[in-house]
């Protein structure tokens, strides 16, 4: 059944318009296609149009909302196409279905313009109700779940010095092996948190509505460990990245009286950045990359101008991501420890 949903994934995936704007729940990921799979048959050829991606993609989820009556994707997704194309009852029928077998992505249904055409009938707003409550009640025991890490030994007489990472839109919270060693030969704990709104498995965003979400998910997870692992709160960093970074530049306007530095990369996102910021004495490092839109690289020199006035705030840029030198670690372990005080040398690696 898995060989279904690589071939659904490689129709939208082929218009990068298309993969944009499709976020997949777990489950339902890319997954490797054996070569001899009769399946590949089913894939579309490159001379295809969009519209018959698109034909070919419905008949796909067709045939895997068929074979799997537990899957609430794939209806999903034939109701937002007839949806699409005005057909009204028909959308209506297929996320009846997606909600009988426990749809619960609610801002997935929330946002998604293609109902647009059914937003205000009945039909859908039950719903949208229904799948709001199934989603308060499963989300709520992961937004803002934070995982940590501290080294090994006693802290220092006044707490371990504490780097808290909100991550980019789709993701989670996840330490790798490689960042514990390095936060731990840095000397400081480390925690991550789940963003604030769950989208699907393992996958999360901060709100595309405020960030005072964000503030309290933070100051909670901290509340409840900085005397579980003797942390110091007067040092509490922020690092982040695309729109958990833009979250947290605006924190560090809002309030900087809870956190002594941040590190930001490539902040992007929906919420309207901080006016003005409260923020004096703090080391910022803001870095963005050549690859990124004119509004999100403009978006990065206007939170370094922000908080120029009354920091030290150093800006870069990169022609390249890290996966071409190594990972974030070789990068940014220099520029963190400038952050934290540890260094007088910002320049980050290669």
């Amino acid at each position: 059944m898995r060989f279904f949903i690589l071939a659904i994934i490689v129709v939208f995936t082929a218009s990068s318009q298309l993969a944009a704007e499709r976020r997949y729940p777990a489950g339902e990921e890319p997954v490797e296609l054996p070569p001899h799979s009769s399946l590949n048959a089913l894939l579309p050829r490159l001379g295809y149009s969009q519209e018959d991606r698109k034909t070919e993609a419905m008949s796909l989820y067709l045939r895997l909302m068929r074979e799997d009556d537990r899957n609430v994707w794939a209806p999903y997704q034939l109701a937002a196409s007839s949806a699409e194309k005005g057909q009204t009852e028909l959308a209506e029928r297929y996320l009846q279905l997606s909600a009988k077998r426990g749809l619960w992505y609610y801002y997935n249904l929330l946002e998604d313009s293609a109902f647009e055409s059914i937003q205000q009938g009945e039909t859908y707003r039950s719903i949208l109700a229904e799948t709001k409550t199934r989603y308060l009640q499963y989300a709520s025991q992961f937004e803002g779940q934070a995982s940590y890490a501290v080294p090994n030994g006693e802290p220092p007489s006044e707490g371990w010095p504490t780097i808290v990472y909100l991550h980019a839109y789709g993701q989670a919270a996840a330490i790798h092996p490689q960042d514990r060693l390095l936060f731990a030969e840095a000397g400081v704990a480390y925690i991550e948190l789940n963003g604030t709104q769950m989208l699907a498995e393992n996958n999360f965003r901060w709100s595309n509505y405020s960030d005072e979400s964000t503030q309290s998910a933070i100051q909670r997870a901290l509340q409840k460990l900085t005397p579980l692992l003797k942390l110091n709160p007067n040092q509490v960093y922020l690092t982040a990245r695309g729109q958990g970074a833009l979250h947290g530049a605006n924190l560090m306007a809002k309030y900087p009286q809870f956190y002594a530095g941040a590190l930001l990369i490539a902040p992007n996102g929906e919420i309207a950045p901080a006016k003005h910021s409260l923020a004096e004495n703090k080391r910022i490092m803001i870095a963005y990359y050549d690859r990124q839109n004119f509004d999100d690289r403009a978006l990065a020199l206007y939170f370094a101008d922000l908080f120029n006035e009354s920091n030290q705030v150093e800006l870069e840029h990169f022609a390249q991501g890290e996966d071409a030198i190594g990972g974030w670690q070789v990068r940014f372990n220099q520029p963190l420890r400038w952050v934290m005080g540890k260094t007088a040398d910002a320049s980050p690696g290669l």
